[in-house]
C-alpha cells in the first residue's frame, strides 16, 4: 500500500538524520544529502520519474529548501514547501503539511505522472506543473499564450523548448543514467560554469550606440550573474545577445566603479523595442545611450 511504504520511507529518513555514521557530525550536509536523495530516488521510482527530471525540477522549485515560500500571488497565496504547492493544490492532493519533505515528494511526483498521462510527455508535464494544466492546454488549442517563465523552466528542466514538446507529443528514449548525487553536483556548479562562459562573450566597452541596461552593481562578478539570471529567467529575448559590461566613477558613490551590463542596440528604436518586450515578460530594464569612451571609465578586461 502507498501510504504503508511512504511511511517506511519517513522511518528510514528519520534514522539517516538521527543516527549518523560514525565519525560523521550530525546533520552534516553528506547525511543531508543522502536524506533527500532517498526521498528523491524513491518517489521518482515509485510514479516511473526520470530521476534527473525529477532533481532538476524540485531543485528549480525551492534549491531543495523544505521551508522554501514563494513570491505572493495576485490573490495572495505563496507556493510553499520543497515542491512549491500551492495551499488549494496541496488541499486537492491531499498533502497535508506541504513543508514535511516526506509528504510533498511523493505528492509532487504522482501529480507530475498525472499530468505526464494527461499531456503525453515529461515537457509539457513539467509546463503544466509551473504553469497549470488550464494555461498548457489553452495554449496547445491556439487559444491562450505559454509565459517566457514556463518556457525558461521547461528549457532548465529538460534541455528542450517547450515548443518541441508540443511538437513531439511523447517522450523521447533516455539517453544516459545518473544517480541523485550526481545531479545534485551538477546543478549547484552550473551558475558558476555559466557565469565563466558568459565571461567568454563579453566584450567590454560600448561599441554600440544605445544600450538596454539589465544588470548593474559594484562588483563585475555580481552584476555578471545578475545578468545571468536575467539571461536564464528571459531565455530567447536575451541568451542570443552577446552582453557589453562597462564601469563608470560615480561621484556621488565615492571611488568603487560601478559596472553595468547591458545589451547594445544600433537605434533607440532597436532598444526600446527589446526593453518593452522583456518588461512584458516580467522583467526590468532602462535604455540608455553609451556614452563615448573619454567619458566613461570601461572595464579593461575581457574573461
Amino acid at each position: 500500500m502507498l501510504v504503508s511504504r511512504w511511511t517506511v520511507m519517513a522511518s528510514l529518513v528519520i534514522l539517516l538524520v538521527s543516527k549518523p555514521e560514525p565519525g560523521r557530525a550530525e546533520n552534516s550536509p553528506d547525511s543531508t544529502q543522502n536524506s533527500l536523495c532517498l526521498m528523491l530516488e524513491s518517489a521518482a521510482r515509485s510514479y516511473s520519474l526520470p530521476l534527473e527530471y525529477f532533481v532538476r525540477l524540485i531543485w528549480r522549485e525551492s534549491r531543495f529548501r523544505a521551508e522554501a515560500v514563494g513570491p505572493q500571488t495576485r490573490n495572495g497565496a505563496r507556493a510553499q514547501g520543497i515542491a512549491q504547492f500551492m495551499p488549494g493544490t496541496a488541499a486537492e492532493r491531499q498533502l497535508l503539511d506541504p513543508f514535511d519533505p516526506v509528504q510533498a515528494l511523493p505528492k509532487s511526483a504522482e501529480f507530475l505522472q498525472q499530468l505526464r498521462k494527461r499531456f503525453g510527455n515529461l515537457g509539457l508535464a513539467a509546463a503544466a506543473y509551473n504553469a497549470g494544466a488550464r494555461r498548457v492546454q489553452e495554449w496547445l488549442d491556439g487559444t491562450g499564450g505559454m509565459p517566457q517563465e514556463t518556457r525558461s523552466y521547461v528549457l532548465a528542466i529538460t534541455g528542450r523548448p517547450v515548443d518541441d514538446w508540443a511538437a513531439i507529443k511523447s517522450d523521447p528514449a533516455p539517453t544516459r543514467s545518473v544517480n541523485c548525487r550526481e545531479v545534485m553536483a551538477l546543478l549547484k556548479a552550473e551558475p558558476t560554469r555559466y557565469v565563466a562562459a558568459l565571461e567568454q562573450r563579453i566584450r567590454s566597452g560600448a561599441a554600440r550606440p544605445w544600450g538596454v541596461q539589465l544588470a548593474a552593481g559594484f562588483s563585475r562578478g555580481g552584476a555578471l550573474t545578475s545578468y545571468a539570471r536575467a539571461v536564464k529567467r528571459f531565455g530567447g529575448l536575451v541568451a542570443k545577445h552577446d552582453p557589453i559590461v562597462s564601469s563608470q566613477v560615480l561621484r556621488s558613490r565615492g571611488t568603487r566603479p560601478l559596472y553595468q551590463v547591458r545589451i547594445g542596440a544600433d537605434t533607440r528604436t532597436e532598444a526600446d523595442s527589446l526593453c518593452e518586450r522583456i518588461r512584458k515578460a516580467g522583467g526590468a530594464c532602462m535604455v540608455l545611450r553609451q556614452l563615448p569612451s573619454k567619458d566613461k571609465k570601461r572595464s579593461a578586461t575581457s574573461g
